[in-house]
């Protein structure tokens, strides 16, 4: 069932990076991203990411604050309605300047806040991550592949060998941690008169109706923000964001993240989260 399930999903994506290929979703027009670099990393949410299907011309027309806001408010609502979920979490970040592979992961995830992944191919397929794990509650346990068998490790979930080739903790990870780093951005920018939010009309996100929404921040990395532009996709029918895409202050994209198969309160239970799960082996 969870193979069925997660390989059609990602043959979903790989239609997407098929169909996405000269159309030019993730770039911008070089005048709008040619500004100052990033004045520091900052911690984003999982932010989430993923597989698009759009037309191949797509105009953005202003969004009113008071708008936006009414949607983020229904995006609050919504998830607070969530208890758990699951979803084939697409990922892809740029790391010490350069853009890795897109990884694809089982994604289980429960309030107020449980995680377990499995990664699907690539690199670091098998390998699986559980948080929290141990005796005080507060460790990543990671199970990793090895030429016999496998191994599982401790972790600190915010040390650098837990972080390596990612920009975000263990912690980061979900919708939840998205509706956050949305909210906040978007408040802070509103507040200020600093933010100019387009409306991307209606699109098909993991055959999921969405709408796009793109959102630009200040040309001054200096004022604090997170990123210079955001691409998000809202689900129309769950009122939850299911894809995101992030750009620095050069044009460059720096994260992507998606949720793909969504699947809203379907059932875990504490054993989706134990280390003694007898199918995880940890």
């Amino acid at each position: 069932m969870w193979y069925a399930l997660h390989s059609s999903a990602v043959e979903r994506i790989v239609r997407f990076d098929t169909s996405i290929r000269g159309i030019g979703v993730t770039q911008r027009p070089a005048a709008r991203l040619r500004c100052a670099r990033p004045h520091r990393p900052a911690t984003l949410v999982p932010l989430l990411m993923l597989a698009l299907v759009c037309p191949t011309s797509v105009a953005f027309g202003q969004t009113s604050p008071t708008e936006f806001e009414r949607l983020l408010k229904e995006m609050t609502q919504a998830y607070a309605q969530v208890d758990h979920y699951t979803a084939t979490f697409l990922t892809q970040e740029r790391v010490a300047g350069e853009l890795g592979p897109k990884q694809w992961l089982v994604l289980k995830f429960k309030k107020p806040f449980k995680v377990y992944l499995r990664w699907l191919k690539g690199k670091h397929e098998g390998r699986q991550a559980l948080y929290p794990a141990g005796a005080d509650g507060n460790e990543l346990w990671v199970r990793l592949p090895v030429l016999v068998g496998t191994v599982t490790i401790s972790l600190d979930p915010q040390s650098p060998r837990a972080r390596k080739d990612s920009r975000h903790p263990i912690t980061d990870v979900g919708i939840g941690r998205l509706i956050d780093f949305i909210t906040d951005s978007v408040y802070r920018g509103l507040q200020r008169g600093e933010l100019t939010i387009e409306d991307g009309s209606q699109h098909a996100t993991f055959d999921r109706p969405t709408q796009r929404f793109r959102l630009h921040f200040p040309a001054d990395p200096a004022k604090g923000y997170y990123c210079m532009t955001a691409l998000i996709d809202m689900d129309r029918e769950h009122r939850l964001p299911i894809y995101a895409e992030i750009f620095d202050w050069d044009g460059q994209l720096v994260e992507r993240y998606g949720y793909v198969d969504l699947r809203l309160n379907p059932g875990l239970t504490n054993q989706d989260f134990d280390a003694n799960n007898p199918t995880y082996g940890f």
